[in-house]
């Protein structure tokens, strides 16, 4: 995504907003590009790092609204502020939820293919003694494939445990922003 079309989704994000507000995130937004820019970076790569303009912009109209709040303790600042969080969480519950149901899909399916790996291997090579009368080539033949099945599924669990601890991680880090966001509610109220 290019910095006209990341700053353009976030203007019109934020729309709603005052247009000094508005001016002073697209701003500080404008100087993030230009200092990835300086340091060599491309715009994709900046927008990327950024995240989704249309996320941000849903967190950065929660941040203004505890701003607001904090400032000028009314009923439509508190309405605003109530109507961001519910932004924000129907972002999640569209976005984050299904997101989740398809990636724990996938992992259980990678975890049933790893375990049928392992199970085939170890079927394979517990039937070498059996067929040892029979040709030699067949019985070496599924002796490898048996240890090659075997390692291939424990690897493949290797890798599953891998990728489980990444997302875990991912997770973490997105309820810690969420919890600064209600942390910072809780020390405006």
């Amino acid at each position: 995504m290019t910095r006209s079309e990341f700053l353009g989704s976030l203007r019109a994000g934020l729309s709603g907003l005052p247009a000094q507000e508005v001016d002073d995130i697209l701003t500080d937004y404008e100087s993030h590009f230009a200092d990835g820019l300086a340091a060599g970076r491309s715009e994709n790569e900046i927008s990327a790092a950024l995240g989704d303009p249309w996320r941000l912009a849903r967190e950065l109209r929660v941040e203004a609204g505890f701003k607001r709040w904090e400032n000028q303790r009314s009923a439509g600042n508190f309405f605003g502020i109530v109507m961001a969080l519910l932004g924000l969480a129907a972002v999640d519950f569209m976005l984050l939820l299904p997101a989740l149901g398809v990636l724990a899909g996938f992992l259980v399916g990678f975890a049933g293919v790893a375990l049928a790996f392992c199970i085939g291997g170890i079927v394979l090579i517990a039937s070498v003694p059996i067929g040892f009368l029979s040709h030699a080539g067949s019985v070496l033949a599924r002796g490898l494939a048996g240890i090659g099945l075997l390692a291939g599924g424990i690897g493949g669990g290797a890798l599953l445990v891998m990728l489980i601890e990444w997302l875990a991680r991912l997770l973490v880090r997105y309820a810690r922003l969420h919890y600064r966001l209600l942390t910072s509610v809780n020390h405006a109220v």
